[in-house]
């Protein structure tokens, strides 16, 4: 289950104490009481950070990717979002903030082989993933489809033709960017439907639904064949019969 903490900052700008302060207090508020329990967990992570509600241009933005983290990672994962915070433009810092937001998964055991993702602040290539032998994109974008070839305006939705040069895509996107709908044109006819969430989407395809944060795929839900339930005859007529009490004992 894909859980978000969210923490109202009253017009501030994003500071690297800042950015500290609050993941300190997730870790307090959110990942300490994880450790109370019997068994050892650790958390997909990603933050998230909402500008002031004036600057509609900025919106809201990703500081740093899906990260595993465990609870004594909170170092490495304050390091981490800071040095991606240098790294990212000057936008980031100069605009005032609404809140913070960290999303994440609980996962039982412990992460390995983490630290080095957490050294890695370079931005991630567009991951794909594979369905009936097609890698398919991971994103919402009709640009990292391909080749935008042609566009056209519905009532509710904008229709954008784009081409990998293998394939011609149809995505059926509304207005404000929540819903696509796409279809593989030519003979595959393949078709699914993304739906954006607060932190990433999830795309309904075949008898199967995944939930993709930041480009990676953290819940699968799949619809299974079922036999159907067979009708039972009503018997009317049930005779209940009870074993004799009592006879001579030798």
């Amino acid at each position: 289950m894909i859980k978000i903490k969210t923490y109202t900052i009253s017009n501030s700008l994003l500071t690297n104490e800042l950015l500290a302060t609050y993941i300190d207090l997730f870790w307090k508020e959110v990942f300490h009481q994880l450790t109370k329990g019997p068994s050892m967990q650790h958390l997909m992570l990603m933050c998230k950070i909402f500008f002031n509600a004036h600057n509609i241009e900025v919106g809201y933005r990703t500081l740093g990717h899906l990260r595993r983290v465990n609870y004594e990672d909170k170092e490495l994962f304050t390091e981490y979002l800071q040095e991606r915070l240098g790294y990212l433009n000057e936008s980031y810092t100069s605009n005032s903030l609404d809140e913070i937001a960290f999303s994440y998964i609980v996962k039982e055991g412990m992460a390995i082989d983490n630290r080095r993702l957490l050294q890695d602040v370079s931005d991630k290539s567009l991951a794909t993933h594979r369905f009936n032998n097609m890698n398919l994109p991971i994103s919402m974008n009709p640009s990292d489809y391909g080749t935008v070839i042609g566009t056209t305006n519905f009532e509710t939705f904008t229709r954008y033709f784009v081409t990998d040069n293998r394939k011609v895509f149809q995505l059926d996107i509304t207005f404000d960017g929540s819903i696509s709908n796409v279809t593989v044109l030519g003979a595959s006819d393949l078709k699914w439907t993304d739906t954006e969430f607060n932190s990433g989407f999830k795309r309904e395809i075949g008898k199967s639904t995944i939930y993709f944060m930041d480009g990676e795929a953290v819940l699968r839900k799949q619809l299974l064949n079922a036999k159907p339930f067979k009708n039972l005859k009503e018997v009317n007529n049930l005779s209940h019969s009870h074993p004799k009490v009592g006879g001579n004992l030798s």
